[in-house]
């Protein structure tokens, strides 16, 4: 099974680095050169595995604790899948590089968020239903450039137009739908995964003030922790990976409408009436 976890990162990560050919001089290098796709985190505790849930119900379980773990996956799998709208935060690591990305998103493909990565500033998201906002700060746009070998005359006068500033794509633009798969909800709940029948059930614990069962299974990149509300509806709270590759997701505010306007007296760079050249291309 593929972790959730590694899959968004690949997703947060094709997103971040899609703005480097949409908005930089032509020459030098593919984005796609730019670096991998993210798909480490730092371990937290809760991702080594944890022990076998003692014999009898755990306090505060309930019905869950009489299931297998398999069906205790099962049960969350299938109560995400109606999930409209959710709060995601995640947490990364790549040689030596953090990344970390806090979005919300719902059924309609619409986010707003951001996406940080160590080395490279931050870009802000917002995706409406035809529409794809963002906005990288200057640090990113230095990086960007760097990787570009953009020289520093170019690099100043971009910085000064684009650091801060809300950029506007249609997502008919090819690199606009590049960037949309981040905020597919789908994909990143797990689509069509089916628990493992050896899934097992650990300890009970506290996640941002809920208790949650922890459920271990194997995963390609190692082993998975999914910890599941034990009260009322059995939602993933979070989910860890550890192994070859590590990473953390937590989810919360389910159903929560998501907002996608764009704050009131943006200042916005429409992408698509700059005649097809990137913006750098003018400096």
């Amino acid at each position: 099974m593929r972790s959730r976890t590694i899959g968004m990162s690949a997703l947060a990560t094709t997103a971040l680095f899609g703005l480097t050919t949409a908005c930089l001089p032509t020459g030098g290098g593919k984005a796609a050169d730019v670096g991998r796709a993210a798909r480490a985190a730092e371990q937290a505790s809760a991702g080594a595995t944890p022990p076998p849930a003692a014999k009898g119900k755990d306090k505060g379980t309930g019905v869950l604790a009489d299931l297998s773990g398999a069906e205790i996956l099962n049960q969350s799998y299938e109560a995400m899948r109606k999930v409209e709208s959710a709060h995601v935060v995640a947490k990364m690591r790549e040689d030596g590089q953090q990344m970390e990305f806090e979005l919300s998103l719902d059924r309609k493909s619409g986010c707003n968020g951001v996406i940080r990565y160590e080395g490279m500033g931050k870009v802000d998201l917002i995706k409406s239903t035809d529409l794809m906002h963002f906005k990288g700060d200057a640090d990113y746009w230095r990086a960007v450039a760097a990787k570009k070998h953009t020289p520093k005359k170019q690099t100043d006068a971009m910085v000064t137009m684009l650091a801060d500033r809300w950029l506007k794509m249609p997502l008919s633009d090819p690199e606009a739908a590049s960037m949309a798969h981040v905020c597919d909800l789908g994909k990143l709940l797990g689509g069509s995964s089916k628990p493992s029948p050896l899934a097992r059930k650990g300890e009970t614990v506290a996640i941002d003030g809920k208790q949650a069962l922890a459920i271990t299974s194997a995963a390609k990149e190692g082993t998975e922790v999914d910890y599941i509300a034990t009260q009322g509806t059995p939602y993933l709270l979070k989910s860890t990976i550890s192994g070859d590759e590590t990473g953390e997701i937590l989810f919360s505010a389910f159903g929560t409408p998501v907002d996608t306007a764009l704050p009131e007296g943006a200042d916005v760079l429409d992408l698509s009436k700059l005649g097809g050249g990137a913006p750098g291309e003018s400096v």
